[in-house]
């Protein structure tokens, strides 16, 4: 680990591929996948998940109540950080968002999943091999999940679009704007 790029702070973006704990000794430190670098950062995964709210003009728990209502209060919901182009920025927790020790893995990082001896191994666009404590059961689901909020998001970005044309059409001929 004497090579390993150490960073104070850290910013989550598209580049992200995912935010693991429990990769260093310090267990205050997380391990950050990019993808064309891994480093670490001095800082949990839930602090850099809240470092980047607050930097995307938003707040952990507003994104985390807004999932939740999407998802219809799941467990361990996925959420979006932001969107750009019309392309949301989705992660998926893998234990309780709350939790320092959870580690976030991307959405639009995932490229295949599969089991392994101890748990499962994430395969990210950028082929990396992330195998992880956790079952592919839950893997699945928060795939699901994230796929479910994209859905909405997009949705969403839809009604938006047309949204103009709702709003100019008289609904009646009683209509005082014509």
């Amino acid at each position: 680990m004497a090579n390993q790029q150490y960073l104070s702070s850290y910013i989550i973006t598209f580049h992200t591929f995912a935010l693991l704990h429990g990769q260093h000794s310090n267990p205050y430190f997380t391990k950050v996948v990019e993808s064309n670098q891994t480093f670490f950062v001095e800082k949990t995964p839930l602090e850099i998940m809240r470092d980047s709210c607050t930097h995307y003009r938003t707040n952990f728990e507003s994104i985390m109540n807004s999932s939740k209502s999407d998802l219809r209060k799941r467990h361990k919901p996925p959420i979006m950080l932001t969107h750009s182009n019309n392309r949301p920025l989705l992660f998926f927790p893998l234990l309780s968002p709350s939790l320092h020790k959870n580690s976030w893995i991307a959405y639009h990082a995932v490229k295949d999943v599969h089991k392994n001896e101890d748990g499962v191994c994430v395969v990210l666009k950028n082929d990396t091999k992330m195998p992880l404590n956790t079952s592919i059961a839950t893997v699945y689901r928060q795939l699901a999940l994230s796929h479910i909020l994209s859905q909405r998001f997009e949705n969403a970005q839809e009604e938006l679009r047309s949204s103009y044309y709702l709003i100019m059409e008289p609904k009646n001929s009683d209509s005082p704007i014509s």
